[in-house]
């Protein structure tokens, strides 16, 4: 188990991260959780001269990372093949870090975008075979998670994988082996997802996973951003910080008073939540 640390992270991620979708609000998955609409608040950039523009459009403003995602395929994958030269041109003219939801990417993809540049691959990790095939109307197999987590951690700078607590109508079923697994590759940084849109988890459950990576995990822990709105989502917050997470995303004014009363030292940081400064 880690070492508690004195300090956490709270994480600022807008204006610093400019969340791109290359394929606008299209998803072949279209699952019950989002409907696409995740994507629709996203620059759009479909073509690779759209990418390019908003490389050189995130520079402008200031911003340090383009986070590019869009909807995947039926085989849980993003169709990125033909932005490979658009991300390696936009990041040579700008030095806007990469990161990237990839999805279950073939090993020659990832060597051509770790050639290209991305810095960081996400991976949303599910360990229920139901949820995938049932839930998401998936093609792929849950082993083929272990694969990609394997594959990724040798050509990355960091890889960052995510567990999703209650993908599947809010029911926590997979969530444990989707930790084992994660434990198994021993990722950079981890990210813990809540998601309440298609029902809203136990707070018992989400506190036993939440409790059940940090125990498991080496990684740096983070609650991400995606966790509900109003006394949940805070709710959330207050079990991170009990449990010993690394970071939080977008942490409201009452779980900084609390991180504060607990004599932890606050460091904020103008990124994505798996990263810590510098990387």
């Amino acid at each position: 188990m880690k070492v508690r640390s004195e300090r956490i992270f709270f994480y600022r991620p807008s204006p610093a991260v400019v969340p791109v979708s290359i394929t606008g609000t299209r998803c072949e998955l279209d699952c019950p959780h989002c409907r696409g609409r995740y994507l629709s608040g996203m620059v759009k950039a479909s073509m690779p001269t759209d990418l390019i523009r908003a490389f050189i459009a995130a520079r402008k403003s200031g911003a340090k990372r383009l986070l590019i995602t869009g909807g995947f395929t039926r085989s849980g994958r993003l169709p990125v093949e033909n932005m490979i030269s658009a991300i390696e041109e936009g990041k040579r003219r700008t030095g806007v870090k990469v990161s990237m939801h990839g999805g279950l990417l073939d090993k020659g993809i990832m060597d051509r975008l770790a050639k290209a540049g991305v810095d960081t691959l996400l991976l949303d990790v599910i360990g229920s075979q139901q949820a995938v095939t049932c839930h998401l109307g998936g093609g792929w197999s849950i082993r083929d998670y272990e694969d990609a987590l394997s594959n990724a951690k040798t050509r990355f700078p960091l890889l960052a994988p995510h567990v999703l607590i209650g993908i599947e109508h809010g029911r926590v079923i997979g969530e444990y082996r989707t930790v084992d697994m994660i434990a198994e590759a021993n990722p950079g940084a981890c990210a813990i997802l809540v998601l309440t849109d298609g029902g809203t988890p136990d707070p018992a459950e989400v506190k036993k996973v939440m409790g059940y990576a940090r125990e498991r995990l080496e990684s740096h822990l983070t609650l991400g951003c995606m966790r509900g709105r109003g006394k949940p989502r805070m709710m959330y917050e207050r079990m991170a910080l009990d449990l010993e997470f690394d970071g939080i995303a977008n942490p409201s004014q009452e779980t900084l008073d609390y991180a504060k009363g607990a004599g932890l030292e606050v460091l904020f940081v103008d990124d994505c939540c798996v990263h810590t400064p510098g990387i």
